[in-house]
């Protein structure tokens, strides 16, 4: 149910002025969002949009524009990963009107929120912000690395190819993992179709596991893990096939 009618029921209790007149609800002007709260899916290293409502409980013969603020407190993303309009315009004779919020990611993950509400300077009356919770999914195919690192986190380094079996192309790689002994790091990559090859390497040439610490990591696309080791010398391959 629309949200204008939760509105509508703050503002039944009446007031009173000096003179013993009572406020209605017709005489109070309300915007509001049409949720409190809403998921924004947005795509892993990509960019998404979505179009927010809103709502005003009166109707006018003319536009009425209401000014958009993002709540920085409330906010965890940082500003040059969204864009809002400074404003939205409800048409004459209409009570609900439309924008749309584009968020880019910029490395941070879900659970992170973009919180807007109406500014301070609008004439209506607007109790609720409205809180995006940012989910990143993948449109691609997802891969998971999981790994929990020895006593000597330092010598771990890893990188993935694409193309392996024509022309191999590094696609993402990680190292430096200095203070990470017998910690946990998990990776998330959105790849393509095609042909991969995964490399792990230990400097020292003693694998993950299992003199020095219970090393151990593990690759998963699409929900499958289809590789999972630790005991091996200077390095390991997997190669793998999208779809």
């Amino acid at each position: 149910m629309k949200k204008i009618l939760v509105l509508l029921v703050i503002i039944t209790v009446l007031s009173c002025d000096s003179d013993n007149s009572f406020s209605t609800v017709s005489d109070y002007d309300f915007i509001s969002f049409e949720n409190d709260n809403v998921t924004f899916e947005l795509d892993q290293d990509g960019e998404s949009s979505q179009m927010i409502t809103v709502y005003n409980s009166k109707t006018y013969s003319n536009d009425r524009t209401y000014n958009l603020e993002v709540l920085l407190e409330s906010t965890t993303i940082s500003a040059e990963s969204y864009a809002v309009p400074a404003s939205v315009t409800i048409p004459a004779n209409e009570r609900s009107a439309q924008f749309d919020v584009t968020i880019t990611d910029n490395g941070f993950g879900s659970g992170d929120r973009l919180v807007l509400g109406f500014a301070d300077d609008n004439s209506a009356l607007n109790p609720h912000p409205l809180q995006m919770d940012i989910v990143i999914v993948c449109p691609m195919n997802e891969l998971i690395l999981d790994i929990t690192f020895d006593n000597y986190a330092e010598e771990t380094s890893w990188e993935l190819y694409t193309d392996i079996t024509t022309t191999p192309t590094l696609i993402a790689s990680g190292s430096g993992y200095d203070d990470l002994d017998d910690q946990s790091i998990q990776q998330r990559l959105c790849i393509d179709n095609g042909d991969f090859g995964f490399v792990i390497y230990d400097a020292y040439g003693d694998g993950m596991c299992c003199s020095f610490g219970q090393g151990s990591y593990s690759l998963t696309v699409n929900g499958e893990v289809i590789h999972q080791g630790g005991s091996f010398g200077a390095s390991e391959v997997t190669t793998f096939s999208l779809p």
